[in-house]
């Protein structure tokens, strides 16, 4: 699987091989599907209805990452991994070649940052870049809507982290209102080595006209390494869906640089 995707990046397919085709990306890399933890799924019912409709899109893996929010989600591990493994169960009967990974979606604040204190209890996912076969552990970790990030709090994350041996990975990097004028700050995170997705929704206009150019922009610059689903509920789903016409995944795919086809991959 790894040669054939480094063939595939590295030679580029031919324009008939390469159709908007959302088999390419392989890996889902965001997704709230475990049930009843977070704002996603609210029952069992309702995430297999939803890894069904990933999977009819040509997803092979989903990574899924429930909310870890001090004060909304106190989910732990421990908390998570029991419902987790229930919903594995449920999707092995069902779609027995589909691979599920838990993961988490992590909130920026002091409470993270007091949980990087012990990398070994953080819900990562491995990745095996499919250009270069370095292998990574990688953490998905948000911020908040209406206000940046304090700088200080950021960057120890981002030091706790990288020297912990992990890869950050920041959420729907383009939804944030306060990057839509000053956008250097992405930059800067791609310049630290920081993983930046942006979600199906996003690209395809659902968060407003400011979201989506922010979302091309980083496109056209190259700091764009994950397209997500963020799955929560059905609409956004559609989003994946609508993606598959838009010329910015061919953009995205001919670019080499996404990392979705070797994430689940050691």
């Amino acid at each position: 699987m790894l040669t054939f995707l480094r063939n595939l990046f590295r030679k580029g397919p031919s324009q008939d091989h390469f159709k908007n085709d959302l088999k390419h990306l392989i890996t889902d890399v965001h997704s709230h599907l475990v049930p009843g933890v977070d704002d996603g799924a609210s029952d069992m019912s309702s995430a297999l209805a939803l890894i069904s409709r990933l999977h009819q899109l040509g997803f092979e893996r989903l990574v899924t990452t429930p909310h870890i929010m001090s004060d909304l989600y106190p989910n732990t591990p421990d908390i998570l991994q029991p419902r987790f493994n229930e919903l594995k169960v449920e999707v092995a009967k069902r779609l027995p070649s589909l691979k599920l990974i838990l993961a988490a979606e992590y909130f920026l604040d002091t409470s993270f940052i007091a949980l990087l204190e012990n990398p070994d209890e953080l819900l990562t996912f491995p990745c095996t870049d499919p250009l270069n076969g370095e292998k990574h552990e990688m953490l998905l970790f948000e911020f908040a809507f209406h206000e940046a990030p304090n700088d200080e709090l950021l960057t120890e994350a981002i030091f706790k982290m990288q020297t912990s041996g992990i890869t950050p990975v920041v959420a729907h990097c383009a939804r944030y209102p306060y990057w839509h004028i000053d956008r250097s700050k992405l930059e800067d995170l791609h310049d630290k080595g920081v993983i930046l997705t942006v979600n199906a929704a996003t690209l395809v206009g659902n968060y407003g006209d400011l979201a989506k150019e922010t979302a091309n922009h980083a496109v056209d610059q190259g700091w764009i390494r994950m397209v997500c689903s963020d799955t929560h509920a059905p609409h956004h789903i559609v989003a994946v869906k609508e993606l598959e016409n838009a010329e910015i995944l061919t953009k995205l795919i001919k670019s080499g640089e996404l990392l979705n086809p070797g994430v689940g991959l050691r």
